[in-house]
């Protein structure tokens, strides 16, 4: 169906795979997106931010800044002060986006918001949870044009007016492993909704395979590979839309992952050391359910990147937790909160622990102490706590396999096909996508984000960037007593790319 609005500059078509990592997107598995990739511009070095959890990168993708800048630090965190529901925010729930909203809920403007001040409009169709769609754009409600739609939960969707007429022509899917009735209902809206009525300034098509079917079955089960093969369907309908019209209009399509998967090949208790020295621990499901988070030492929250807050944050506690976790096996990495803003100390506020800034992941939202259950890098595998089951997929740490994820972009800004090592965020992609739309131009918007342009890859004589080889990549180590951990870094153009993070074996 053709494309109705008459538009003389860019747009920006986003088609996400949650969870997809890019080793996944073969010929054979994925072909027409792979195929998309081998005719356009691709980077072979993109990275999702710490933690690597789809609601931490969510917000970097729609924001421009990593957690220390927007401020959504974990899929599920503690906020103090607070009982019951509204002490533990957890991102798939629209109600807890909400509450959280009311205080401010990015530190930092939203794509959505900066768009709507531009006269301009971003809409979002998605099949992941309610609230992770929501925080692709949480304030579209305020903006006329503008949609926020979760195919698997129509009364989630924002604005209602538009909701209640979806609803009267469109039935929601419930969600099931694989995803296929989400895929085809996600495609099915953009063909019969979305571009009778004019794309959008930004449009988001949002897959939520194949990380469903991944921390469902496991990485490479036939399901996950069935998951993965109905989204590539889907997506060879929008591309033959693009290549046929799409591209000629001024529409540039990104394809992009917002994380990868490691592999659970073991449960460990990874809090066990806590009581073991003495700690009462409260997990977050259980203040949720009323439990008071006065009444233990230590609240947790998370069963993988593990945040955790204590009543009596002292540094005679944080030093004896931080003894009783290094000396667990389980343990992969171990971080606090820095000295001071702005600190660049390797050693965070708990001596021997590494400090959250050095991966962007500092706030006043943070947990005094983050622990990350063990991984190992060459195999992709990771040990967690009791939640999926063994040969999963999961993510949330540093392993290389959860880092990196997929961005490819074609159009008419991005000219030729290349495959650039140069590294990359979703802070930069944001950026690029802000600074095409001009979306910059009025200092009246800061804060700015801080993610870099990809030149490399835009313009006429688009080519491989001159300073590409003097990439300088950094191993930091950090040792206590017997427990070692280190990070891997790069600098590029002026920014750092957090590569990867583990412990020493």
């Amino acid at each position: 169906m053709t494309n109705k609005t008459n538009h003389t500059s860019p747009r920006f078509l986003i088609v996400g795979f949650d969870g997809l990592r890019p080793d996944c997107v073969t010929k054979e598995g994925m072909p027409s997106l792979r195929q998309f990739l081998d005719a356009h511009r691709e980077w072979t070095n993109y990275c999702s931010t710490f933690p690597t959890e789809t609601y931490v990168n969510h917000p970097s993708i729609f924001s421009g800044g990593r957690p220390n800048e927007h401020g959504i630090i974990a899929n599920a965190f503690f906020r103090r002060g607070k009982k019951g529901e509204d002490a533990v925010f957890v991102g798939s729930r629209v109600k807890a986006i909400e509450s959280l909203g009311a205080e401010g809920l990015f530190t930092l403007p939203s794509l959505g918001e900066r768009l709507a001040r531009a006269g301009r409009t971003l809409r979002v169709y998605c099949a992941n949870s309610a609230g992770s769609t929501r925080l692709q754009h949480h304030e579209a409600g305020q903006f006329p044009g503008h949609l926020n739609l979760c195919v698997h939960d129509f009364t989630a969707i924002v604005p209602e007016d538009e909701g209640r007429e979806i609803a009267e022509r469109f039935a929601a899917v419930p969600l099931k492993f694989p995803d296929f009735d989400g895929n085809a209902l996600l495609t099915k809206l953009f063909f019969e909704h979305e571009l009778p009525r004019g794309l959008g300034d930004v449009t988001v098509l949002w897959y939520g395979e194949p990380d469903h079917s991944s921390h469902e079955f496991g990485l490479w089960d036939e399901r996950t590979c069935a998951a993965r093969r109905s989204a590539d369907d889907e997506f060879a309908k929008v591309l033959d839309w693009w290549e046929r019209e799409g591209r000629d209009a001024g529409v540039q399509l990104v394809v992009m992952s917002d994380h990868g998967h490691g592999v659970v090949v073991r449960h460990a208790d990874l809090l066990e050391p806590l009581r073991k020295a003495g700690f009462t621990v409260l997990r977050g499901e259980d203040v949720m359910k009323g439990a008071d988070p006065e009444s233990a030492d230590v609240v947790a929250v998370g069963t993988y990147a593990v945040g955790l807050w204590f009543k009596d944050a002292s540094q005679a506690n944080l030093v004896r937790a931080r003894d009783a976790l290094m000396a667990s096996p389980d343990t992969g990495l171990l971080f606090s909160q820095p000295v001071s803003k702005g600190s660049t100390d390797v050693e965070g506020l708990v001596p021997g622990t590494l400090s959250e800034a050095l991966v962007f992941s500092d706030h006043v939202r943070g947990p005094d102490l983050r622990v990350v259950g063990r991984g190992d890098p060459e195999k992709g595998t990771l040990v967690m706590m009791e939640e999926l089951p063994l040969n999963a997929g999961n993510h949330g740490g540093l392993l290389p396999q959860e880092v990196k994820c997929l961005l490819g972009v074609g159009g008419t800004m991005f000219p030729g096909a290349l495959r650039h090592d140069e590294p990359a965020g979703h802070d930069d992609l944001a950026v690029t996508i802000m600074m095409s739309l001009h979306l910059l131009d009025d200092e009246a918007q800061l804060p700015l984000p801080k993610g870099r342009f990809l030149k490399e890859a835009v313009g006429e004589v688009a080519e491989k960037a001159a300073d590409a080889e003097r990439a300088v990549t950094e191993t930091i180590t950090l040792s206590c007593g017997d427990f070692t951990q280190y990070l891997k870094r790069r600098d590029y153009a002026g920014h750092r790319y957090v590569l990867e993070g583990g412990r020493v074996a």
